[in-house]
């Protein structure tokens, strides 16, 4: 069987101006589509703040990703009036780049903005031009934390008079009592911080009352963890109150009279709307359509009023769609298409609605070829997304705001939400989920005849994957898969999750871009195992983790490597936990039903069994066991558990298997090579197919292996398209599925075999594989295929291709973040020795050499 790609038309793009020639008919790798309304101004790397000049002639952007700047854009004609870029190293922070992040405030002429871990706000001059010029001095809040981590400064806000600053440090301090945040307060005039105010964690944005009779007596901020809205008392210099208002709020925007505040709840999809007199929630405003109504939806972040008042505007994140609400009832009036993942509104006196797009317009990103519009790192995926901002004349919107809000749903596919189609369940009863790290399609595939490929992409083929090759060849080939992540930050949330929370989204851009940034996003925060401590964890969604769902419907499930780390509880760094809490679930829902001798992430232990198969001494930099039972590769473990379910017949209806190696630790010397690790992790992937399909199970068992992102790596049709497999005796011999898949797919077809509900209106609109026969006549055992000797057992000189640097870059033992765009290079190179004739001998063996290659 074979099933065509649909083609479509897209988007046309300009270097400084965007325009849209026609609504794109290819959905975005989230299954998504754009119809962004407005004309498009490219602004640089993940766009997430907007604020409006005290004139209105002007709106500032800050963009927090890879082109970090700030820029002045005209409400007249949305072009670029000035901007300052912020990519110079970081001051104190040993090769960190400085950046600029979510915090902007004008005080007069001078507009404030954020610097992250920076631990810097920076005022630049307003040109009357709408020119900008960077100030000598920055304001400088020193971190208080232990190890001198840095404060991350989110939200900043000003005193009425404007010699005070208020900035949120956007982080918790793993030695303080409650897990605290904090917030400064900075004397504008000499920069000392004249008090920090500890407050619930992860403090985000900022609001100062400067006006009536709490005039610089109150201050509020957004605590993103503990979902609480919290009142300072600037003057004494604490926390007056906390107000529950839902999970994640974000955004804070007051009135002019600011006798109101209003709350965008980001994790809650509502508008908390509090009464400053009193500080009681009066209101609570519902976003998402009637379609998705009890599925976490739409994720409000940015806001902004029109002229009057009368209407409010919410950036919908997860909507791409700007909410367009009657302020004086509450009530939604209808929705307006934006770009991809807006996160910021900023209203006009001329009319004008100004979005921030943090991911842009464009549905497809290929990073087969070098940028030639963005200096520097042009392939890699978090820097060739170009956000934009859209200027919208909202009076010609207006009357057409109901076909815009029917444009929207579509976009969104929220009927299918609703009404899903049918799927049957051919007989399916147990699930194994795997995830491997980082692929492209282009990468491992594109030597198959059938598929979509650019083989000159072609980095580990069929000598180094012989069992993907033979898996996508026996059961289905999957040539239109997207990834929904850009890497392993949101990469492993978007797999488990469906999605991501705003703060998820945020950081993930930040950290992995140059700037200094804790890796939150498994199980963590700030090196904290949160969940263990009953305290909430940024990054874990309103719908929860795929487990949650299979625990939900009382369904038995195992866990091997999924969020496990290192910990010394009740807390501390992760990379100094003891042997006894090595590999310890971050989760209570993976207490217990985790495999403790299935060692979590680490490149420098091995998948598979290959090389005790082929009796290779091990690498120098190898770990050569891991567990109690002194286990040689990860595989043992799990065949070990796998054979005495099957003694028992009581197999788990889910099983969730990481298998990472193929992320390679580059060429550090000492570690085997990214082909032996690719390699190695293919026949892991051999192995566990080989046994399931030699056992009992065999007929009520679906297998899916996923990249969790694929961003080390480059492809001719998008920076997101990844190998994706489906194993299973109920999918015809030699199928090509060439429609359009995601992960969101994967999840709802796991889902659906499974009986369990939805996670998010991601994956309860996502299209599941249409792949599955009715009788399982694809049943004949596999037997997994041992790559090459002298591939398994290549191992890493010295004198390989940036060895040192793959030693300096790649911690073996972490998910890096900045690094793997390095990774890309050194792979790249190592492999293919680009614009090198016959590049020289860049691996060896013990015993051997390994052959040189083109």
């Amino acid at each position: 069987m074979s099933i065509p790609c649909i083609a479509a038309a897209g988007v046309t793009i300009a270097r400084a101006r965007q325009s849209v020639v026609t609504p794109t008919a290819i959905p975005l790798v989230t299954g998504k589509f754009l119809t962004p309304e407005g004309a498009q101004t490219n602004v640089g790397s993940y766009p997430c703040n907007l604020a409006l000049s005290p004139d209105g002639r002007f709106v500032a952007v800050t963009t927090l990703g890879a082109r970090s700047r700030v820029s002045m854009l005209r409400t007249d004609t949305g072009d670029v009036a000035g901007k300052v870029d912020f990519e110079e190293p970081a001051p104190g922070r040993p090769g960190r780049r400085e950046g600029a992040f979510y915090g902007l405030a004008f005080v007069g002429s001078t507009l404030y903005a954020a610097r992250g871990s920076d631990d810097r706000v920076t005022p630049m001059a307003v040109g009357a031009d709408g020119s900008l010029t960077r100030n000598a001095s920055d304001l400088v809040t020193p971190s208080s934390l232990a190890g001198r981590k840095p404060n991350h400064v989110a939200g900043i806000a000003f005193s009425s008079d404007g010699k005070t600053m208020y900035s949120a440090n956007n982080t918790i301090d793993p030695a303080s009592p409650e897990l605290q945040g904090s917030v400064s307060v900075t004397d504008v005039a000499s920069g000392s911080v004249r008090a920090t105010i500890a407050t619930p964690g992860y403090p985000f944005a900022v609001a100062a009352l400067t006006v009536g009779p709490n005039a610089d007596k109150k201050v509020y901020v957004t605590s993103e963890q503990r979902g609480n809205l919290v009142l300072l008392d600037p003057t004494a210099a604490r926390v007056a109150k906390t107000i529950p208002v839902g999970a994640s709020p974000s955004s804070l925007l007051l009135n002019k009279a600011q006798d109101r505040l209003y709350v965008a709840v980001s994790g809650s999809d509502t508008i908390a709307v509090v009464d400053t007199s009193t500080d009681k929630i009066v209101r609570t405003i519902l976003l998402r359509p009637a379609d998705l109504r009890g599925i976490p939806s739409v994720t409000p972040q940015g806001m902004a009023f029109s002229t009057d008042e009368r209407l409010l505007f919410v950036a919908l994140s997860d909507l791409n769609a700007v909410g367009v609400v009657d302020a004086d009832k509450g009530q939604v009036l209808g929705y307006i298409p934006t770009g991809w993942y807006p996160t910021a509104v900023a209203y006009a006196p001329n009319g004008k609605l100004f979005v921030a797009n943090a991911k842009g317009i464009a549905a497809r990103n290929p990073n087969d070829k070098p940028n030639p519009e963005i200096p520097g790192r042009s392939q890699y995926i978090q820097n060739i997304i170009e956000g934009t901002v859209s200027a919208i004349d909202f009076a010609g919107v207006r009357p057409n705001l109901a076909a815009k809000t029917e444009q929207v749903l579509k976009n969104n596919r929220t009927a299918i939400a609703r009404k899903p189609e049918k799927f049957v369940n051919p007989g399916i009863e147990h699930v194994i989920y795997i995830i491997k790290e980082n692929r492209t399609y282009d990468q491992v595939l594109s030597d198959l005849p059938v598929g979509n490929g650019d083989k000159s992409l072609l980095m580990f083929g069929r000598e180094v994957t012989p069992n993907q090759h033979a898996l996508a060849e026996r059961f289905v080939l999957l040539d239109n898969f997207y990834c929904c992540a850009e890497v392993s930050g949101d990469g492993w949330n978007w797999s488990t999750q469906g999605m991501v929370t705003a703060y998820n989204s945020r950081n993930v851009v930040y950290g992995y871009t140059g700037k200094e940034q804790p890796y939150d996003y498994e199980g963590t925060n700030n090196g904290v195992p949160v969940d263990l401590m009953d305290v909430p964890d940024v990054s874990r969604t309103a719908g929860g983790y795929i487990w949650d769902r299979v625990g939900a419907k009382k369904l038995p499930y195992r866990n091997y490597g999924f969020f496990v780390d290192d910990f010394q509880l009740p807390r501390n760094n992760p990379e100094a936990g003891p042997e006894g809490n090595r590999n310890t679930p971050a989760k209570k829902a993976l207490t217990g039903t985790t495999c403790r001798d299935f060692y979590g992430y680490d490149t420098s232990y091995a998948d598979s069994e290959a090389w005790v198969k082929y009796n290779l001494p091990p690498a120098p930099k190898q770990m050569k066991t891991f567990g109690k039972f002194n286990d040689p590769a990860r595989m043992t473990a799990w065949l070990r558990e796998f054979n005495e379910y099957v003694r028992n017949k009581n197999l788990p209806r889910f099983m969730m298997v990481r298998l990472g190696r193929d992320h390679t630790a580059g060429t550090a010397a000492g570690q085997y090579s990214p082909r032996a690790m690719v390699a190695d992790n293919d026949y892991a992937v051999g192995q566990l197919v080989e046994a399931i399909s030699k056992s009992p199970y065999w007929k009520k068992t679906a297998i899916f292996v996923i990249e969790d992102d694929s961003q080390a790596g480059f492809d001719h049709v998008d920076a997101h398209r990844s190998i994706a497999f489906v194993i299973s005796p109920f999918i015809r011999k030699g199928t090509v599925d060439s429609r359009f898949y995601n992960t969101d797919s994967m999840l709802r077809t796991m889902g659906l075999l499974m009986g369990t509900d939805p996670l998010n209106h991601y994956d309860a609109a996502a299209t599941p594989f249409g792949i599955f026969t009715a009788a399982s006549d694809n049943d004949t055992p596999y037997d997994a295929i041992l790559p090459a000797k002298e591939i398994i057992g290549e191992i890493n000189r010295s004198v390989a291709y940036r060895s040192a640097d793959s030693e300096r870059l790649l911690n073996p033992r972490r998910e890096e973040s900045e690094p793997d765009e390095e990774l890309n290079d050194i792979l790249w190179h190592a492999i293919k020795g680009v614009n090198t004739p016959k590049p020289p001998r860049r691996f060896g063996m013990a015993g051997f050499s390994a052959p040189d290659r083109d």
